[in-house]
C-alpha cells in the first residue's frame, strides 16, 4: 500500500470516528397543558378551560437554554398567538418563561387592555411552574394557577441536514478505495 492510500484512508477514518460522535441540533417540540385556572379579580365564567400549547425549537439537549422558537401553536380565549407577539423572558438552569410582548415577555397585567399571558416551564423535567393570562376586553381579571397540568415531549422525526450527509460522503468514499486497493 502506498503512503498515499495509507494517509487517505487513516483521514476517512478518523473522519467517519469524529462524526459519530458530533451533536446536531434537531427540534424538539413540548406540549403543554392546563386547566382550572383562577381568576384573581373581576368573575368571568367560561375562561377558565383547558389551555393547549405546542412549544417547537431547535436544540442539541433540552437543558440548552432556548435561543428561538420556530413554531408555537397557543391560543387562548379565541386569540391565536403568532411568533411575532410571543418572547423568551429569562432562562434559569431548567426553567424558561415565555409570553406575549404586548407588555413585556415576563408580566401579565389584568386591566383588559391586551391579550397577554406568561408560561414558566421547566425544560429538563417537563413541568409547568407557574401560568397566567388575561384577555382583551375583561378588566381587572387575571387567571392563574392552573388546578391540572402537564407537560411532554413528543416525538419528531429528524432528518440529517444534507449537509451531515455530504460531510460523510468523503469518509465513505475513503473506506471504498482502501477496500479496493486492498482487493
Amino acid at each position: 500500500m502506498s503512503l498515499a492510500s495509507s494517509l487517505i484512508t487513516r483521514a476517512a477514518a478518523v473522519l467517519a470516528l469524529s462524526l459519530g460522535g458530533t451533536a446536531f441540533a434537531a427540534p424538539v417540540t413540548l406540549e403543554l397543558k392546563a386547566s382550572g385556572f383562577q381568576n384573581a379579580g373581576t368573575q368571568y365564567p367560561g375562561f377558565d378551560g383547558e389551555i393547549d400549547a405546542r412549544l417547537t425549537w431547535d436544540t442539541v439537549n433540552t437543558a440548552d437554554p432556548i435561543a428561538s422558537f420556530l413554531s408555537i401553536d397557543i391560543e387562548i380565549a379565541g386569540h391565536a398567538y403568532t411568533l411575532a407577539e410571543i418572547g423568551i423572558a429569562n432562562q434559569g438552569s431548567t426553567q424558561t418563561a415565555i409570553g406575549a410582548l404586548v407588555r413585556g415577555a415576563n408580566a401579565v397585567v389584568g386591566d383588559g387592555a391586551f391579550n397577554d399571558f406568561l408560561i414558566v416551564f421547566d425544560r429538563v423535567h417537563p413541568s409547568i411552574s407557574a401560568f397566567a393570562y388575561s384577555i382583551q376586553g375583561k378588566t381587572n381579571a387575571i387567571w392563574w394557577s392552573p388546578t391540572t397540568t402537564s407537560a411532554v415531549y413528543v416525538e419528531s422525526n429528524s432528518v440529517p441536514e444534507p449537509s451531515t450527509l455530504l460531510l460523510l460522503l468523503p469518509a465513505l468514499g475513503g473506506l471504498l478505495a482502501f477496500r479496493r486497493a486492498k482487493a
